[in-house]
């Protein structure tokens, strides 16, 4: 043999072509689990979650001595926001186009380039108008500031803790904004609990054009004696979930809305209710 010269395979030999066939099996694979990963993902049932680090809810000797509470709505409309939402005009939608959504997570596994360039083209040519997608956004922004959604999701705690609990519920008139609660404490009522819808969002999934959004609302607690206005518990809930519509469907059925509103304020009123007032009773021990 030559000096210099080493055997090598022959080019075309089953030994890359295996591994060729390898590579695109493993990358077909994790493309495939990705994919049904993001479907999974947006079909999410409604749930509702505490962020950590506050103050335990409050103990059973304080929730029975609790037996006439005012439940006081926020004065001010929630923040209405859209996350994630539609693609605004054909340079935002060629962007997202490219690799986003799961056809372009796929292309983007085996042909970039080519993937990029035809969801870019495909992007760019369906995403609406910007000033189409604010003015949309705007339309439903007006439709929720329309609505009583603080007195609403107040009538819903009343509702349900008047049903589960034998404490009395005084629902304060919106417009008795006040921070001392002192006067009353001479009415015989040992606490208030005020409550807050802070935001209000449509949320969708980063990197699609024309997403499925879902409603989320963000709302604060906070129970507060009469006689001290001490804070007795504070808390902060976030719901998520439902049924998701784009932009144009949501506005297109106003009932939908609605529906899906009054389902957030009975899930959310019955996680506060029993966070707040619901008495756990001890286990009664069988007698031997």
């Amino acid at each position: 043999m030559p000096f210099g010269l080493r055997t090598s395979e022959p080019i075309g030999s089953d030994v890359s072509y295996s591994r060729v066939v390898a590579r695109l099996r493993d990358g077909l694979i994790i493309a495939i689990l990705l994919v049904a990963t993001a479907g999974h993902t947006g079909c999410a049932s409604p749930t509702t979650r505490a962020p950590r680090l506050l103050p335990p809810p409050p103990g059973e000797i304080v929730r029975s001595s609790l037996t006439s509470v005012a439940l006081a709505p926020a004065q001010f409309s929630p923040k209405f926001d859209v996350v994630d939402g539609p693609a605004k005009g054909a340079g935002q939608g060629a962007a997202r186009g490219a690799f986003g959504g799961p056809i372009g997570l796929v292309a983007s596994v085996f042909l970039a380039p080519v993937g990029a360039v035809g969801g870019g083209i495909v992007g760019g040519m369906t995403a609406e108008p910007a000033a189409k997608v604010e003015e949309r956004v705007a339309a439903v922004a007006r439709s929720l500031s329309a609505r009583q959604i603080q007195e609403d999701l107040v009538n819903h705690v009343a509702a349900i803790a008047r049903e589960e609990t034998s404490s009395t519920f005084t629902l304060l008139a919106a417009a008795e904004e006040r921070t001392d609660y002192r006067a009353l404490a001479v009415d015989g009522v040992q606490a208030v609990l005020e409550i807050s819808v802070v935001e209000l969002s449509l949320r969708g999934r980063t990197g699609e054009i024309d997403p499925s959004l879902s409603l989320a609302m963000a709302v604060k607690t906070r129970l507060m004696r009469t006689d001290d206005g001490a804070v007795i518990y504070a808390n902060s809930l976030t719901y998520s979930g439902g049924k998701g519509r784009t932009l144009a469907e949501w506005l297109e059925a106003a009932e939908l809305l609605q529906d899906e509103l009054d389902r957030a304020c009975t899930i959310v009123a019955e996680k506060i209710v029993d966070e707040v007032f619901l008495l756990v009773p001890f286990p009664v021990r069988a007698k031997r």
